[in-house]
């Protein structure tokens, strides 16, 4: 026969369902908040080199023209 061990972890409902709510809920939350903590600054970054570039190619542009 195995010497396998099995715990049983006693809690109260409150803390049953504080758990629940962590797993169930706040790591989805966190999720969904970095997803849009990137696409907030991935879309900033997006922006800069936008202007960045036709920024450039109007001063490039005005070059030739001179």
């Amino acid at each position: 026969m195995d010497n396998e061990k099995i715990e049983i972890k006693i809690q109260s409902r409150w803390e049953y369902y504080l758990e629940l709510i962590k797993k169930k809920l706040i790591k989805p939350i966190f999720g969904i908040l970095i997803l849009l903590g990137v696409l907030y600054i991935g879309f900033y970054v997006l922006l800069f080199l936008v202007l960045f570039f036709g920024i450039s190619y109007f001063i490039n542009n005005l070059r030739r023209k001179i």
